[in-house]
C-alpha cells in the first residue's frame, strides 16, 4: 500500500514589519502564501512562504488603488504588503513622514511640497508618475439637463443619452454669486431642490481636489489670470469665499457621498476625480450588464489634470513605485479603477483607457475643450489662496 505524501511546510525565514507599528496590525494583517507548491522527490510536498516586506504608505483618495483587492494580491506575489495611513493630501504633504515609505498625494501642489522639503532636508525621494486624472463635478441627470437650459452646460457627443457635459465654469458660478436656487434656474426645470446652485466639495484645508477647485474658480473669476502676488491672492481669495463657504460645513469623501443610493439629496452636484466616477460605471456595467444613467460628468472648460506622484521616501517605497509604474497588470487594474495610465513613452495621451473604455462600452469623455486649461498660481500663492479661503 502506497503512503500519502506529506505536506511539509517551510517556515518563512521572516516577515519584514516596520517596529513602530508592531502589535498595532496585530491580527489584522495576514501574511499570504505566495509560490507553486512544489513536488520532491522524497514524495514530501513543500509550501514555501517568501519574505513579504510591510512597506508603510500615507495617501489621501488614492487609497482606493491600494485597498483594492487585485492590487493588493498582485503586490504580495511580489513579496509587499502595504499598510495604509490615510489623510488628506494636503495633510500628506506638511505632515510628518518619519517611518513612511512612501506617499502618495492627489495632486502636484502637494507632491511639490515634498519634494522640495525632503530635498532640502537631503534625504531620499524618488517621484512615480504612474496615472493621473482630471477633476470633474458629479451631478445627476435632470440637474445636468437644467444646466443645460440655463446656458452654462452643453452636452458632449458620443452617448445617447449624453454621460458627459462641457460646463461653462464662470457661467456656474454666476449662477452661484446671483443666489440662485435649483427649481429657479429655468421655468421648465422640474426640481424641487430649493438649494443655491453651487458645488459641494472637501475641506479646502485638506484636500487636493477641492483645492484644485479653488484654483479653478480662483482662475475663472479673475479672467483666466493667476494672482501676481501676495496681496492679489489674498484679495482674490476673499472674493471667492463666498462662492465655496456657501456649501456650509464640508464633506469628507464627496464621491462617496455622491455614489450613495440617497446621494441625491447628499451631494447634488460634488466635486471629485474622474476615476471613481468611472470606476462606479465599470462595477456597475458588470453588476447590472448596464451603465448608471442617472448619473453624470461635468468637465469644466478649462481643465485640470490631476497627476498624483507616488513619492519613494526609502528604497522599499521605490520598489512599490517600480511595480504601480510598470507591472502589466497593475497598469490593467488601474484602468479598470478608472485612472488614465501614462503611456510606455511617458506621454499622456490616452490610447490604453481609450481602448479601455471601447472594450467596456463606455463612451470616451473630452476633458476639456482644446488645449485650454486652468493654470494653478505658484506654490507660495496657491498656499495663500486655500489659506485665505479656508482660514486653514
Amino acid at each position: 500500500m502506497t503512503e500519502e505524501p506529506t505536506l511539509v511546510v517551510v517556515r518563512p525565514r521572516s516577515v519584514l514589519r516596520r517596529k513602530r507599528f508592531t502589535g498595532v496590525l496585530g491580527s489584522a494583517v495576514l501574511v499570504a502564501v505566495v509560490g507553486v507548491i512544489t513536488l520532491l522527490l522524497s514524495g514530501g510536498v513543500t509550501a514555501p512562504i517568501p519574505d513579504v516586506v510591510i512597506v508603510e504608505a500615507k495617501m489621501a483618495s488614492k487609497e482606493d488603488f491600494f485597498n483594492d483587492a487585485v492590487v493588493r494580491r498582485v503586490l504580495l506575489e511580489h513579496g509587499v504588503q502595504v499598510h495604509l495611513t490615510a489623510t488628506g493630501s494636503r495633510e500628506v504633504a506638511t505632515g510628518d513622514l518619519d517611518g513612511y515609505d512612501f506617499v502618495f498625494p492627489s495632486g502636484q501642489p502637494a507632491a511639490l511640497l515634498i519634494k522640495q522639503r525632503r530635498t532640502d532636508e537631503h534625504k531620499f525621494v524618488k517621484p512615480h508618475k504612474p496615472f493621473f486624472t482630471p477633476v470633474v463635478l458629479g451631478t445627476y441627470r435632470p440637474y445636468a439637463d437644467a444646466l443645460v437650459k440655463a446656458g452654462v452646460a452643453t452636452p458632449q457627443p458620443g452617448a445617447d443619452p449624453p454621460m458627459y457635459y462641457n460646463l461653462n465654469l464662470p457661467g456656474f458660478l454666476a449662477l452661484t454669486k446671483a443666489g440662485k436656487t435649483w427649481q429657479e434656474l429655468h421655468p421648465d426645470t422640474p426640481l424641487t431642490n430649493g438649494n443655491r446652485v453651487l458645488a459641494q466639495t472637501s475641506g479646502v484645508c485638506y484636500s487636493n481636489s477641492a483645492g484644485t477647485y479653488t484654483a479653478m474658480v480662483a482662475f475663472a473669476v479673475n479672467d483666466r489670470q493667476v494672482p501676481d502676488d501676495t496681496a492679489e491672492a489674498v484679495a482674490l481669495g476673499e472674493e471667492i469665499r463666498p462662492l465655496l463657504t456657501a456649501q456650509g460645513f464640508p464633506g469628507d469623501d464627496m464621491a462617496q457621498s455622491y455614489m450613495a443610493p440617497e446621494g441625491r439629496g447628499l451631494a447634488p452636484v460634488s466635486v471629485f476625480y474622474e476615476h471613481q466616477f468611472l470606476a462606479h460605471q465599470v462595477r456597475t456595467k458588470g453588476f447590472r450588464g448596464g451603465a448608471d444613467l442617472d448619473r453624470v460628468l461635468l468637465y469644466p472648460e478649462d481643465q485640470v489634470q490631476a497627476v498624483p506622484e507616488l513619492i519613494a521616501l526609502t528604497p522599499r517605497g521605490e520598489r512599490v513605485g517600480e511595480l504601480v509604474t510598470n507591472d502589466p497588470r497593475l497598469r490593467r487594474r488601474a484602468l479598470e479603477l478608472g485612472f488614465r495610465v501614462f503611456e510606455t513613452d511617458n506621454t499622456d495621451t490616452s490610447g490604453e483607457f481609450e481602448a479601455f473604455l471601447r472594450e467596456k462600452r463606455l463612451p470616451m469623455p473630452v476633458s476639456g475643450i482644446g488645449d485650454t486649461e486652468t493654470f494653478l498660481p505658484p506654490l507660495d500663492l496657491l498656499e495663500t489662496l486655500l489659506k485665505t479661503v479656508g482660514r486653514c
